[in-house]
């Protein structure tokens, strides 16, 4: 027999109850927004309260076998937004448990909430006859009151009534404008385009035309542009246009069916209302293959046209532009964006640089190739950002309004030339260039942050995250800016995100590493590091026997002597009392341009008592930064 729990329409813990038929949660009453299929999920969660719900029943339920998603991510991404909607934690869980490689479990207790029974009057043994003793009634009464009635003024009573004609007739039309008048486009998602061919090679076809033609839209600055990431991510199941249109809190949906044959591409676009799935447009095209980039810009134009959506003329200008490509170029370009979004930054260089050898007058081929080598720089590589910054410099010549390029610039000047200032600029370029560039935000808002802008690389970061919510790379970035401004709960949040949504990105452990490690929980982020490390083995027991000084003292013993410069080693001397030895190992990486150096210098609270030390000013105007810091 099934427990109350299965069954009831509404179900309660802590401050919360799920409405099973609604969709909706509320806390203390006030609805809290959470996207479909994360509800779909704690539903599943909920309905079992203490039993383990296996990763394989969630697959079953919530994606599709034939879904061209990547299950693991999308699944720690609901998870995510569970765990951020009920304030939970991934490492001290109050409502939702990881069992690694199994599953998920409901910790919390959960009640059924009993439904209000409806009051119904009995039936009268004698029909009719209610209605004619209440007209007696009130004619009776209305006697009796006809001579009180006479004894008052009765003119606040008509200006009473008048004043609530009047209000009456505002409702009224504020409605009917409402139902007669719907609700503006001021946001729109891209849904992946279902590829109709029977090759499976064809799916990167059609996950490269989404890709262009959400990154065409996202030049319309009038428009926000959900990003191709969280589109992927929220479309997974089957749901209805209204609860994908909620899940990424957008206004309309772009979505349809693209097919290649030959030297032909045949696709299918439609636009969707979220609220009432109702159609607004549609389209087919018929194209040769060699035009596919052409037509993103020509369809995006279309789109925003049929929303009343502002275009400017230098915007339909960029949307009018030729970019001719070759078949091959184009599956080689789709492939390499597919890769470097998924954080496979060297297959993704190698596909480019193919496409840049077919097609060397291909922009976006090149805007790829310097994407992917800046992403190997940041990764330790820094022989990559010259070829970087070449390969951004031939896309910009080619177009000089290509965002991922001027992006790519952007990062370059300030991390490994040390120009904040002329990064800026490029950000800024890069961003009116494309204003719902969420990666541009992101990564703008780290740069300003480890320049101690802090409220400024919020808003940037905050902006990222709502235009690429399921990012893992976004979430990735927001700890950077969270971190330096020295929120560190909320930097530990969202590095558990993006672990729980992808447990095999390597910066989130490091990054979760290095904030217990700053909150001084060194028990817990040693159980968070690889077990089998024999350095993490003697970390463990230097901070048994000596406390959180023999845990820093075995932390720069870990550090070969003749390699203890750079950040790593300063802050093992600062936490050790050392400060030349700190200055000096700050200095050595300096001179070399040490890319530490470059991140952390001016944020590391380890050093704050250097600021007023020559030195340490010389090494931060040497940085580019000029301007006065502050405290913070």
């Amino acid at each position: 027999m099934p427990s109350p729990v299965s069954t009831s329409r509404r179900l309660s813990f802590g401050p919360f109850e799920a409405d099973l038929q609604s969709g909706e949660l509320r806390k203390n009453g006030q609805r809290t927004r959470l996207q479909a299929q994360p509800f779909q999920l704690l539903v599943m969660l909920l309905e079992r309260p203490g039993e383990l719900v296996s990763r394989e029943e969630i697959r079953q339920k919530l994606w599709s076998a034939d879904t061209f998603v990547d299950f693991d991510s999308s699944l720690g991404t609901a998870v995510n937004k569970i765990r951020e909607v009920l304030g939970d934690s991934a490492m001290e869980p109050r409502y939702v448990e990881t069992l690694p490689r199994r599953g998920y479990r409901f910790v919390a207790p959960v009640t059924a909430v009993a439904e209000p029974i409806a009051v119904v009057a009995p039936p009268s043994p004698f029909p009719g006859r209610e209605d004619k003793d209440r007209k007696e009634d009130d004619k009776d009464l209305k006697g009796q009151d006809k001579g009180l009635k006479k004894e008052q003024d009765d003119r606040p009573a008509r200006g009473l009534v008048w004043a609530s004609l009047a209000l009456a007739l505002l409702l009224i039309g504020l409605i009917a404008s409402r139902l007669l008048l719907p609700q503006r486009v001021e946001s729109i998602a891209v849904l992946p385009l279902a590829s109709l061919s029977a090759d499976p090679g064809q799916q990167f076809f059609a996950y490269g035309v989404t890709d262009e033609l959400t990154t065409n839209l996202a030049q319309i600055a009038s428009l926000r542009v959900s990003s191709h990431t969280s589109s992927v991510a929220c479309s997974e199941a089957k749901k209805s246009a209204s609860e994908m249109a909620r899940c990424l809190g957008v206004d309309a949906l772009v979505e349809g069916s693209v097919v290649r044959s030959g030297d032909r591409v045949r696709l299918t676009a439609q636009l969707i209302r979220g609220t009432s799935d109702s159609h607004l447009w549609s389209h087919t095209y018929e194209i040769e293959a060699n035009n596919i980039l052409s037509a993103q810009g020509e369809l995006a134009r279309e789109i925003a046209e049929s929303i009343s959506a502002v275009v400017t003329a230098k915007e339909r200008d960029q949307l009018s532009r030729s970019h001719p490509m070759k078949p091959e170029v184009a599956d080689l370009y789709f492939r390499g964006s597919y890769e470097l979004t998924n954080q496979r930054a060297g297959e993704a260089r190698d596909l480019f640089l193919k496409a840049t050898e077919l097609d060397p007058n291909s922009p976006e081929a090149w805007a790829g190739l310097s994407d992917a080598l800046h992403t190997i720089g940041v990764f330790g590589d820094r022989q990559a950002f010259p070829k970087a910054v070449e390969a951004a410099n031939k896309a910009l010549q080619l177009d000089p309004s290509q965002a991922q390029a001027l992006m790519v610039l952007a990062i370059a000047k300030g991390g490994y030339n040390w120009n904040p200032t002329e990064a800026e600029e490029y950000f800024r370029q890069a961003i009116a260039a494309r204003p719902s560039y969420a990666r541009a935000h992101a990564l703008f808002g780290v740069v300003l942050a480890h320049q101690r802008r802090f409220q400024e690389g919020i808003d940037e970061i905050k902006l990222a995250r709502s235009l690429d919510p399921f990012s893992v790379e976004t979430n990735a970035f927001a700890w950077h800016v969270y971190f330096c401004a020295r929120k560190y709960d909320e930097a530990l949040r969202v590095t558990l995100a993006a672990r729980e949504a992808d447990p095999s990105f390597g910066p989130a452990h490091w990054r979760l590493y290095v904030s217990l490690e700053q909150k001084g929980e060194y028990e817990k982020a040693l159980e968070t590091a690889d077990q089998s490390d024999q350095n993490i083995a003697r970390l463990r027991s230097a901070l048994a026997s000596g406390g959180e000084r023999g845990y820093w003292q075995q932390m720069l013993n870990n550090i070969p002597p003749g390699e203890r410069t750079g950040v790593g080693a300063a802050t093992c001397y600062m936490h050790l009392g050392k400060r030349e030895e700190a200055l000096k190992a700050l200095e050595e990486s300096y001179q070399r341009r040490g890319q530490d150096v470059a991140l952390w210098l001016p944020i590391r609270p380890e050093f704050d008592p250097l600021q007023s030390d020559p030195r340490f000013q010389r090494m931060l105007q040497g940085l580019g930064i000029t301007r006065d810091l502050g405290p913070f």
